[in-house]
């Protein structure tokens, strides 16, 4: 099904604030014989249109059968140095449920090879030099500057290892040095 499953609903109200750091979401919603099973988001952050200023920091989404990232109808999302690639259908999809205001954040975000193009036409001062987003054909930020794969040291996934310092992807969508931002999935020890 899901990865990380941050869902309120109705019948019970908002859970408490949550933060995800320094994770990584992939595969999701694809069983080991290859079938598909369950909605496959990697970041699912709320439902049914309940805010909860839930975070997603220094994290990464890939190769998940939805979305990378989606704020499933919370319309409070933070959003911070994430990097959502690859992803079966859309990269980042922000977006609330109803009338009530809208307060997300969007920084140092990396979106490459959605299936679909992101989402967060409610809110397009998301849009912004630090935020590439993917339209469906490229990744761009809000001036127009355009980046691919070539943005990673690689695009090739072999796996991964638990440290006590965090998570080892080796060089695996780890950001060439161009960007005054980075992904980091280690703790701070």
């Amino acid at each position: 099904d899901d990865g990380w499953d941050l869902f309120s609903k109705i019948e019970t109200g908002a859970i408490g604030k949550v933060i995800v750091e320094k994770c990584i979401a992939f595969n999701n919603g694809v069983l080991s014989d290859g079938r598909s099973g369950g909605d496959g988001n990697g970041f699912k952050l709320g439902g049914d249109g309940i805010g909860v200023n839930h975070e997603l920091v220094d994290s990464i989404a890939f190769n998940n059968l939805s979305n990378g990232v989606t704020s499933n109808s919370n319309p409070k999302c933070i959003v911070i140095n994430v990097i959502s690639w690859n992803n079966w259908g859309v990269n980042i999809t922000l977006y609330g449920k109803g009338s009530g205001e809208r307060e997300f954040v969007l920084e140092n975000v990396i979106s490459i090879h959605g299936g679909g193009s992101d989402n967060i036409v409610e809110e397009e001062s998301l849009y912004k030099e630090n935020t590439y987003l993917w339209n469906g054909e490229r990744s761009s930020n809000s001036e127009g500057r355009v980046v691919d794969d070539s943005v990673f040291l690689s695009t090739t996934f072999s796996g991964f290892e638990m440290r006590e310092s965090g998570i080892d992807m080796g060089d695996f969508l780890r950001l060439k040095t161009e960007f005054d931002f980075s992904v980091s999935l280690r703790k701070n020890i």
